[in-house]
């Protein structure tokens, strides 16, 4: 039997299905460009899942060094569909000079994921946007600026809250070096727009980054803290490019709570 009105018809036992698509299953990783410097800072990462396991289902997420030489990685993490929002920190050790002149060297931290409990849902996951990229700066016969802290989760900053970062030479030069600092972005400020280093300050000084404190209810914004080349009579030092780093500004403000009252007449 079929109804029919105007160009529409409708045969009575047909049968109407649909189909409900899931993100694909992932593991989110960020950031996933890190620098470190031999015998420098431990940096961190955040790992977090992007969608809650089945269950009864333990999600375990291994950070791998590809070469514990230049640096090496914290432990497993276990997420569940109680914590599996909530980033957890890896922390990368860099290694340590005495290895030679070898250069900066570049090498991978992978995840690979396993599950079990519930259905297994997550096993085998991939990371996303991929895996962790580390370069590790040499500093034996070298003359070069290091930064430390040079990147990492330590540059993910609540509104308000700062990170100092100091800048040093690897030998002494001949002359003052300078380096300049700034921000691209409205979300972060750094306490000195040049960085000098000189005799007087051992050739090390530092600087701070600092999230802007607003009352803004927003999402987190991204925010760069860019590094000019240096500047020096020195030729050793001059045209040293540092590594830009890569941050956050974290929102902490919350939306008031409503409230009611009662007003008697």
């Amino acid at each position: 039997m079929k109804f029919k009105t105007g160009l529409l018809a409708l045969t009575v036992g047909t049968i109407f299905t649909s189909q409900i698509v899931h993100a694909a299953i992932q593991v989110n990783i960020e950031p996933t460009t890190l620098y470190t410097n031999e015998d420098g800072t431990a940096i961190t990462y955040q790992v977090v899942l992007d969608q809650a396991p089945s269950t009864g289902e333990t999600v375990t997420v291994t950070p791998t060094s590809g070469d514990v030489t230049e640096g090496t990685v914290s432990g497993a993490l276990n997420f569940t569909d109680a914590n599996w929002d909530t980033p957890q920190t890896v922390t990368i050790s860099p290694g340590a000079s005495g290895d030679g002149n070898d250069g900066d060297v570049m090498y991978t931290i992978t995840h690979p994921t396993t599950a079990s409990g519930g259905t297994t849902s997550f096993n085998g996951a991939p990371s996303s946007p991929g895996d962790v990229t580390v370069t590790n700066i040499n500093i034996e016969a070298s003359t070069t600026i290091l930064m430390n802290p040079a990147s990492g989760t330590a540059f993910y900053l609540n509104e308000g809250s700062s990170q100092t970062v100091t800048l040093s030479t690897t030998s002494l030069p001949a002359n003052d070096v300078s380096v300049d600092i700034s921000i691209a972005g409205s979300e972060a400020t750094v306490s000195l727009g040049t960085v000098t280093l000189n005799a007087g300050n051992g050739y090390s000084a530092t600087f701070d980054v600092t999230a802007v404190a607003d009352s803004t209810i927003d999402a987190d914004q991204a925010f760069t803290v860019v590094t000019a080349a240096s500047s020096s009579i020195d030729a050793n030092y001059n045209g040293i490019d540092l590594n830009d780093i890569a941050g956050k500004a974290i929102n902490v403000d919350v939306a008031p709570s409503s409230s009611s009252s009662v007003i008697e007449w």
